[in-house]
């Protein structure tokens, strides 16, 4: 797909509120650990996907994940209905953990959110 192509999927998220983020470190047995954060997203409609990516670059404390949230809509024909849709964002830990996570939308911070270490 072209890049003109791709951000005509995006829709903007700045306007779209979030809710219920949870994000842990899981550090039980066997290894390796890993590290899940998961919320919900509201879009105006339900071919609207919710994407977490790690933002670039990433800062220079590295207890702080900082994310971006990005709304890609699908192709096609939607009911435009307001819905809630899920968020998550899942990687392997290589030698550390977080301790919070920062997420994004158009590089405006919309959540802060405190990492469990579940063990």
């Amino acid at each position: 797909m072209s890049e003109s192509v791709e951000k005509q999927c995006v829709v903007p998220c700045k306007e779209n509120p979030t809710r219920d983020w949870y994000a842990w470190n899981n550090l039980m047995p066997p290894k390796p650990d890993d590290f899940h954060i998961v919320g919900e997203a509201q879009v105006g409609n339900p071919g609207i996907v919710a994407k977490l990516f790690p933002k670039v670059p990433q800062g220079i404390n590295p207890d702080i994940l900082l994310m971006n949230l990005i709304l890609v809509q699908q192709p096609g024909i939607w009911p435009q209905i307001v819905i809630w849709v899920p968020v998550r964002y899942d990687k392997i830990l290589m030698n550390s953990t977080y301790k919070s996570v920062e997420i994004f939308c158009d590089d405006q911070k919309i959540a802060d959110v405190k990492v469990e270490d579940v063990h």
